[in-house]
């Protein structure tokens, strides 16, 4: 097992208590969100995806009444627009990927009240992305190289922004883009096992999320034992 080492980048909004939830025999850290609006990470390097990588992550939307607008599961927003936004359209069918300047929508159902996985791999031309473990569609949009505020989780917080509502859970973020046998394999496991074994490109995890402490982890490197 390779020690990583992190550095805790705590919440600049305070969540809600976590939930306990599980998908098959992996529980990822749950926060369950409501009307009370999203919350948020300072800005850091590691969460840049302009240069390529891969962010993971498990979301249950639980509104059943059409919201209005299209809920925000993560932001990565600066004064200078939108460098990259996930979403879940408002009847839970599909998820957008989008930037400042544009978005492409990927079919979906997610309307079971189940957590499913998200993995979008960003490469040099354009993003693919997978639920649970699938590929659903792939799209010549990227991540801009724009300033961040700050990475917003389940919303912006501004009026007429609107909120996500239901589960969120397990932040990933990588340096490089993943393989689809390792999204599969590891989508219900922990990155760093000392039994099953270490997700292969554990060098290249860049931030995971820690719900229960409220925190996101950034990864200042990674160790190998002797």
């Amino acid at each position: 097992m390779k020690p990583v080492l992190f550095t805790a980048l705590a919440l600049a909004i305070s969540p809600l208590a976590p939930m306990a939830a599980s998908a098959q025999d992996y529980t990822p850290d749950v926060i369950e969100l409501s009307e009370t609006g999203p919350f948020a990470f300072e800005p850091a390097p590691q969460l840049d995806l302009s240069g390529g990588g891969a962010v993971e992550f498990w979301i249950a939307p639980s509104w059943t009444a059409d919201p209005g607008y299209d809920p925000p599961v993560i932001v990565n927003i600066g004064p200078q627009g939108i460098a990259y936004m996930v979403s879940v359209t408002r009847d839970r069918d599909a998820l957008i990927f989008a930037n400042d300047a544009d978005e492409d929508v990927f079919v979906t159902d997610l309307a079971d009240g189940q957590l499913h996985h998200v993995a979008i791999n960003v490469m040099e031309d354009g993003v693919e992305v997978y639920v649970d473990g699938v590929v659903i569609g792939t799209s010549a949009l990227r991540p801009l190289a724009l300033p961040s505020s700050g990475l917003f989780v389940g919303g912006l917080g501004t009026e007429g922004s609107g909120a996500f509502e239901g589960a969120i859970a397990q932040l990933r973020f990588w340096k490089e883009p993943l393989y689809a046998e390792d999204i599969v394999a590891f989508r219900l496991r922990d990155v760093v096992d000392p039994v099953a074994g270490d997700h292969p490109d554990v060098d290249n995890l860049a931030a995971v999320s820690d719900f229960t402490t409220q925190e996101l982890l950034l990864v200042d490197g990674v160790e190998d034992t002797p």
